[in-house]
């Protein structure tokens, strides 16, 4: 149940931030926007974290709980510089988006080619992997394409949607083979023939 759970909660947010790449893609600056937003993500819990440690009397405080500040500091200064100079991690972020594409269609190759016998799947199946691999090398490797940053984000928003969708087909697959499993192929007679013992003498 907590491996179904994660998986849901990787495809939601996957599902959103695809949905928001698309809707703002032609924002200047999205991926300085970007940045910051990242920056924010480290820089909370850090400061959380530090705070928590801080407040928390001398005595309480535990090995595990001073191990965590390097971390935590660390964070913290990642998460400042990126908020503070969101415009030298454009390039990075955009790094970070084909590879991400590339791992993401990959990851639903392999397993789509393990499970095609089990799960009965079909080859159009594959396309929409084969497409979000596609995308994220043409991202990393076309020069023109990597200078349009409108739209790069663009199409890493539609191949969210594509990973989305696969993970929809993947799911369903599984629901009919577990429904299979569970139901009897033959119906079961509630009425079962007797056979009649003189007849059988004779």
């Amino acid at each position: 149940m907590k491996k179904v759970s994660i998986n849901l909660l990787t495809n939601v947010i996957l599902l959103l931030a695809g949905i928001i790449l698309i809707i703002f893609h032609s924002v200047p600056n999205i991926l300085i926007w970007g940045s910051r937003i990242i920056g924010a993500t480290f820089l909370l819990p850090s400061v959380a974290y530090l705070i928590m440690v801080a407040v928390r009397h001398a005595d309480a405080r535990t090995s595990t709980d001073y191990m965590g500040v390097l971390p935590a500091v660390g964070g913290l200064c990642f998460g400042l510089v990126m908020m503070i100079k969101p415009d030298k991690f454009d390039e990075i972020l955009q790094l970070l988006m084909g590879v991400l594409l590339v791992v993401l269609g990959l990851f639903h190759v392999v397993y789509l080619l393990l499970s095609r016998s089990s799960l009965n799947i079909k080859g159009w199946y594959h396309v929409c992997p084969l497409v979000v691999v596609l995308c994220g090398i043409l991202s990393l490797t076309v020069p023109s394409l990597r200078e349009n940053v409108s739209t790069v984000v663009l199409i890493t928003g539609i191949c969210l949607l594509l990973f989305n969708f696969t993970s929809l087909q993947e799911y369903l697959a599984e629901r009919r083979v577990r429904r299979a499993v569970t139901q009897p192929s033959e119906p079961v007679n509630p009425h079962p023939v007797v056979e009649d013992d003189t007849i059988k003498a004779e």
